[in-house]
Order: structure tokens, then sequence, then C-alpha cells
């Protein structure tokens, strides 16, 4: 019942890292289903639209502000308990009462969060888990801002349930993962059964051991989000690193190439010649052998020729190696590799045929 285009189960859900859950439909649905579906609604409601201020929110109800601080309060505990969390429908459909919104889209793609949905959104978005210069740790949990601009209003908590405003640096990278998986169960949400965050809670403070530990459970979900984090950079960095690289291959080659053209060709007539040795080196070898088998000379005359045969093969092989050495240290002082040149040749070949 989620968006994903692969066969799974009837009365189940398939989360974000593949995992299938068992459902239990609800004995009957309140009103026909709806898709919280992304549309234009330039409302002013959760940021200020030009000069003018951000409209005051929608008043909530005293039960549902009640919700939403037992949603901050026990944030950290909750997503310690991330696996257990992620192995139950019912705790993974508990609905969580923060209403985030974007500007120009209202609440669109932002209704009805689950427990589930912000722990999936936090292990896909490494930016919500803050920790400060004092190493304070925090998650990012409400979301207001522009997707356009960037500017944004959001909210973080703290391990003691402390709430602050807080403008993330990346607003786009934080609100689109929150809406994909948001509406990845759109239709779930209003099917199957889900249990109150107090009943969660119950649930697993019941199930909690001597031997489970807080801090570490909690270190370990910040340091994987470093890990993510960092990869992110990394990849980030090697494909700006390669387009760059790429750039200039491509002009140092074109400026050079004539002196390329002329060392590689030379390398090239060099290696033919001495491969066609080689090769003839090979074809005296198998005459050998066969005369040996036929019985026409002894083992010791066939060591005796074999050897000196096998030494001049290695012999030419490493000239090619020296040779194909020459011509990369030749250019190594500009970052250019032996397959780069070799690359380069064979394009401009292929272009003049």
């Amino acid at each position: 019942m989620t968006h994903s285009n692969t066969e799974q189960p009837q009365n189940s859900i398939t989360l974000m890292n593949g995992a299938v859950l068992e459902c239990f439909p609800k004995e009957s649905h309140q009103g026909d289903f709806v898709p919280d579906k992304m549309k234009l609604d330039a409302t002013g409601t959760y940021l200020s639209i030009g000069n003018k201020p951000c409209k005051p929110q929608p008043r909530t109800t005293e039960e549902f502000e009640q919700q939403k601080k037992l949603f901050t309060d026990n944030a950290f505990y909750l997503l310690a308990h991330q696996e257990r969390i992620m192995r139950d429908s019912r705790m993974f459909l508990a609905p969580v009462a923060v209403q985030n919104g974007l500007a120009y889209t209202g609440t669109s793609g932002f209704l009805a969060p689950t427990l589930g949905i912000y722990l999936e959104w936090w292990d896909a978005c490494s930016e919500a888990l803050r920790v400060d210069k004092e190493g304070r740790r925090s998650l990012v949990y409400h979301l207001a801002g522009s997707p356009l601009s960037g500017t944004n209003h959001c909210a973080e908590v703290y391990e003691d349930g402390r709430t602050e405003s807080v403008q993330v640096s990346s607003f786009i990278s934080h609100w689109q993962p929150f809406v994909n998986i948001n509406t990845r169960y759109d239709e779930a949400k209003h099917m199957y059964e889900a249990y109150t965050l107090e009943q969660v809670l119950a649930i697993l403070h019941a199930e909690d051991g001597e031997g489970w530990n807080y801090s570490s459970e909690i270190k370990e979900c910040f340091m994987q989000s470093e890990i993510n984090d960092l990869k992110k950079k990394v990849e980030r960095l090697t494909k700006e690193s390669d387009k760059w690289y790429s750039m200039y291959v491509d002009a140092w080659t074109k400026y050079n190439d004539a002196t390329i053209s002329e060392a590689f060709s030379e390398f090239q007539a060099f290696r033919e010649k001495t491969e066609t040795e080689i090769d003839s080196i090979k074809m005296r070898k198998r005459a050998l052998k066969a005369e040996l088998k036929k019985g026409n000379i002894n083992n010791i005359v066939y060591q005796r020729t074999l050897t000196p045969m096998n030494k001049q093969i290695r012999d030419l092989e490493f000239n090619i190696s020296t040779k194909k050495y020459e011509l990369i240290n030749k250019y190594l002082s500009e970052g250019i590799s032996y397959s780069t040149i070799e690359s380069y040749i064979n394009k401009k070949n292929n272009i003049k045929k």
C-alpha cells in the first residue's frame, strides 16, 4: 500500500530499507482516501511572503499541544528504539502531532506524519541530527520555510526535551526527503491500525531490559549520521573533482596534441615491433617442443635451447614496460596517465574514421 512499484504481500508496507511489515486493516475508514499531494497555496501561514509578516498559525487544541510535547519530550528515547519501532507497523504508523508546512504550498506533503516517518527521515537526512559547538545533540523536528528561496523557520529539540527555533542551512535537503517519505505511506495511514504515542512508549518502557543502553544507542545513531554526511560530501567532492579533471585533461591534450600523438605513435611502433619478435620466439618454442615430443631431441638439449628463448621474451617484455614508463614519466608531472593518452588517441582516430 505504498508508492513502491514492486510487488508486496497484501496488507503490508515496504519501508525505505526494503523491509516488509505486516499491517492490520482498520475496521472502518473515516472518509474517502485522499492522497497528500503538493499544491500551490500562497497563504503565508508558515513563512512570511515578501514584506508581509508570517500569518499566525491556526490554533491547535490543548490535546494536540500535549501530544506534540509528548513527542518532543521523548524524541531521543524513540530514536534510540528505532530498530524496535521499525519492526511493528502499528508503532511505525503511530501519529505524531507536529504540523509542518511550506510557504507557497501550505501543508501539502506534510499531513499526518507518523513516528516511523520521522525515524526514516532522521535516517535519510543527516543534517537533521545536529551537534552544536558545546557537543549538545539536537533533532530537527519541525519544518517551515520556502522551497524556492530556502528561507526557513524550523525547530529543534535537545535531549532534555527543550525546543528552540532554528534556521537550517539547506532547507531543501530537509523538506524534500521528508515529503517523499511522508507521502509514501499516505494510503497506509488511511487503511491500517496504529498505536497512539502513549501506547508505543508504554510498550517500549515495558520491554526495556537491564542490558539496554540509551547512551550507546544514541551515540551510534549520531555517529552513523555523521558517517552518512561525510559519504555525501566525499561523493560530491569526487564528482566535482572528476568534472574539473576531465576539463583539464581535455584542454591539456588538445594543446599538446602534436607532442602526444608523436610520442604515442613512437611507442606503439616500438611495441608492435617488439611483440612481433616475441611472437616469433614463441613460434620457435612451439616448434622446439614438437621436436622433443617426436624424440628428435632429448630433454637436456630442449632445456638448454628453451632457457635462452625464455630470457629473450622476458627481456623484450621488459623493454616494452620500460618504453611505456618513459612515455608515462614524460607526462607524469602534468597528471596525465598512459590510459588517458591512449583513450585520447583512440577517440581521435575513431573520429577520423
